[in-house]
């Protein structure tokens, strides 16, 4: 009787450990990059001009903590930077870093929005409506 509650318990395990959760397939399978959101933005028919890979330069003196980061312009000399994040603590403060240069001066104001892993910033003289365009497009992706 013990030899068989042991062989039941050990096959339990073993099942258990080679089974899949599929929640975790459907996150890994879900690995977006800048290059989906920027895509996104082209299908949505939205302007990604002169569309880049960020360099130090680009930065300027926000913190420098992305995985990736693109940038294009918009609108005129106004643009937008699409980053994604190895964690949610670099994406806040790099959030909080724009949020707080724009209440510090209006001159200084861009317009934020963060999703998952991904932040995009945009010049604060581009319309609200037209950042909503890209705020829901890079929305709908990460769907």
């Amino acid at each position: 009787m013990r030899k068989l509650l042991g062989l039941a318990l050990a096959s339990t395990l073993i099942l258990g450990a080679c089974g899949s959760n599929d929640g975790d397939k459907k996150e890994e399978s879900k690995s977006y990059t800048t290059n989906d959101i920027v895509k996104g933005f082209k299908d949505n028919k939205l302007n990604v001009i002169n569309e880049k890979e960020m360099t130090r330069e680009d930065f300027g003196l926000a913190p420098m903590k992305t995985d990736e980061a693109k940038m294009f312009v918009v609108q005129d000399d106004k643009n937008a930077r699409v980053m994604k994040f190895k964690n949610s603590d670099d994406l806040k403060q790099t959030k909080k870093y724009y949020d707080e240069l724009g209440k510090e001066s209006a001159a200084f104001y861009s317009h934020t929005h963060s999703k998952g892993k991904f932040l995009i910033q945009m010049n604060g003289d581009i319309d609200d409506a037209t950042f909503n365009k890209y705020k829901n497009s890079m929305d709908k992706t990460l769907k």
